[in-house]
């Protein structure tokens, strides 16, 4: 069958650059890995006007106007198994994020070029159908040479400057500074800090005694060119110790790993967490592609990285995962989830040996000089260290063993400072205890009708003010006025005669607790309703608000307190309108 170009579908275009990546970030790993195989040494990656235009530029061979034009070839690469692309559509995949790509090239003794690719054309080609060839032959300008500039050397400059210029408004949130840094540092082949991450140069030469090709670039982002490092970012959370693992499948060595176990028994913060795979430096995948090799739990206490040495493992286009291309894969895979499983073994032996929380479950009741729990949490601490502990007999579980042993006996040695501390330490008497006891007793002394109101509810209950608790007061003021209302408010204005709390005004009272000072009968009456306001009405109607926080904002403690207080009041105002006279002719 011949194939002409109308056997070629005007979607083929989309298909190699959107539908080739899960995210159009993808494309600066596109051009980082052109930067590589033209063997640059330094790569910048910028904004410019902004966040209209991404600029990457690097200090590689670049491109003569032939190697130029053939960079264009879709799907077509010259590129050996040494280089670390190899697809042959780096230069197109920058096509979903912009208008227009432009790329400038000169290599040493050459001019400097300049070629345009107008994506419109091609996004508009797509919607119109037309045949590929004439919407590609349409959106790109033929190379054209450009002008030195003042500092420009025809001998001896060499660059390629590739510029996404207008990024689409679709992909501002995609291309912006912290996303693109963000991607930078996970997944192109940068390097160790070595000011804050003490293990690079361990890691970086046994790596290399292994065989694993990575490349020796210097990446920088942003205007101040700042350095991008691959993670970790720090080395101060790990246990200092690095595990390393050979990856052989039928004798032959496919992968190296190495992996950092946290010191604290939680799951690490990104991006200082998961196992990761790499070939040639770059990222495939994300921590989930290793982790999802083991059929039980792992969890995220290590960072680690598993290098691919072997050809037949190959990865697919899109770098997020493999492809089972040959019968190394599977067998290879099946090593790695045994990795994994060792790694969880670990965190397994460091929960059952780790002590530091409980030790500070201890401190912290120490600095609330609360002895009592201090010394419940120190015998519960104790039976863990007496309890007999099964290691597995696994090498990466016993190479690690003994820095996390020495931790064990550093532990223990506190503990016995803290068993000393505890027996100088006064015991702290129970407050809690002594304030429901002092609550008991006013409810006690209470007359018998707040009393058996009052006693109708728990001990929790009586901590908090609800409806029922002046209901004795509604009873006894019904009771001598002879009123009908079911409201405090009412019965409290009426039976003493008050008439406005911001003023108060006379109206004829029912009741009196002194018939020759109107005043008092009035202050009393509004004692009654503002203590039934307080406790009663705010818990009903300003929970979770300001007005309330005086009491939710209190300490156990201190809630007892204010019920034992609520109460020993509510007895008193009993007491008084028990006292009153009906003072009406």
């Amino acid at each position: 069958m011949k194939f002409t170009e109308k056997s070629i579908g005007p979607n083929l275009i989309e298909i190699i650059t959107s539908g080739l990546y899960d995210g159009n970030q993808n494309c600066l790993r596109e051009y980082v890995q052109n930067s590589i195989d033209s063997h640059a040494t330094n790569i910048d990656i910028c904004f410019e006007n902004g966040y209209e235009n991404l600029i990457i530029k690097d200090d590689g061979s670049g491109m003569s106007k032939k190697e130029l034009m053939e960079s264009l070839n879709i799907g077509i690469s010259h590129k050996t198994e040494e280089d670390t692309g190899w697809r042959g559509i780096g230069i197109w995949s920058g096509v979903p994020a912009c208008k227009r790509i432009v790329v400038i090239t000169k290599k040493k003794n050459d001019k400097k070029y300049r070629i345009e690719i107008n994506n419109d054309k091609i996004r508009d080609g797509i919607g119109d159908k037309e045949p590929l060839l004439e919407i590609l032959s349409s959106a790109t300008g033929d190379p054209k040479e450009m002008p030195f500039g003042a500092d420009d050397s025809f001998e001896n400059d060499h660059f390629t400057i590739v510029r996404l210029e207008s990024i689409l408004k679709t992909q501002k949130d995609v291309f912006k500074d912290k996303t693109i840094r963000d991607y930078l540092v996970k997944f192109v082949p940068a390097p160790f800090d070595n000011n804050n991450f003490s293990f690079a140069g361990e890691i970086d030469k046994w790596l290399k005694e292994k065989g694993v090709k990575f490349p020796t670039v210097n990446i920088n982002f942003g205007d101040e060119r700042e350095p991008i490092f691959r993670p970790p970012h720090r080395d101060d959370i790990f246990i200092n110790k690095i595990t390393k693992q050979e990856f052989k499948v039928g004798g032959k060595l496919v992968a190296v790993g190495w992996a950092l176990t946290s010191i604290e028994n939680q799951q690490l913060e990104g991006p200082n967490k998961g196992i990761f795979f790499k070939k040639k430096g770059y990222t495939i995948g994300n921590e989930n592609l290793v982790r999802n090799l083991y059929d039980k739990t792992y969890h995220f206490w290590q960072y680690g990285e598993i290098h691919i040495i072997s050809e037949a493992v190959r990865e697919n286009a899109a770098r997020n995962n493999f492809e089972y291309n040959s019968g190394v894969v599977g067998p290879f895979f099946d090593e790695v989830g045994k990795f994994i499983g060792s790694l969880q073994g670990v965190n397994r032996v460091k929960v059952n040996k780790n002590l530091e929380k409980k030790i500070n479950s201890v401190k912290g009741h120490l600095e609330k000089r609360d002895v009592k729990s201090a010394k419940k949490a120190l015998d519960k601490l104790k039976d863990n260290v007496c309890q007999k502990i099964n290691v597995p007999d696994d090498p990466i579980i016993q190479d690690i063993l003994p820095m996390i042993d020495a931790k064990f006996e550093t532990d223990k040695k506190v503990i016995s400072e803290l068993e000393e501390e505890v027996k100088k330490e006064p015991e702290k008497p129970d407050m809690i205890k002594i304030r429901k006891e002092q609550l008991n007793n006013i409810i006690d002394l209470l007359p018998p009708d707040v009393r058996k109101k009052c006693n109708r509810t728990t001990m929790e209950g009586k901590l908090y003010p609800e409806i029922s608790v002046t209901d004795s007061i509604k009873d006894i003021l019904k009771d001598k006025t002879g009123l009908a209302f079911n409201e405090v408010y009412a019965l409290s204005k009426a039976a003493y005669g008050w008439d406005n709390i911001s003023k108060i005004k006379t109206s004829s009272p029912i009741l009196c607790i002194d018939k020759n000072k109107t005043e008092r009968n009035l202050r009393l009456g509004v004692m009654i309703y503002t203590i039934h306001d307080i406790f009663v009405n705010l818990a009903k109607h300003e929970e979770g608000k300001e007005s309330f926080k005086w009491f939710e904002n209190a300490t156990l403690e201190e809630k007892y307190e204010l019920a034992a207080g609520m109460y020993a009041i509510i007895g008193l105002i009993y007491r008084l309108i028990e006292k009153s006279e009906n003072c009406q002719p």
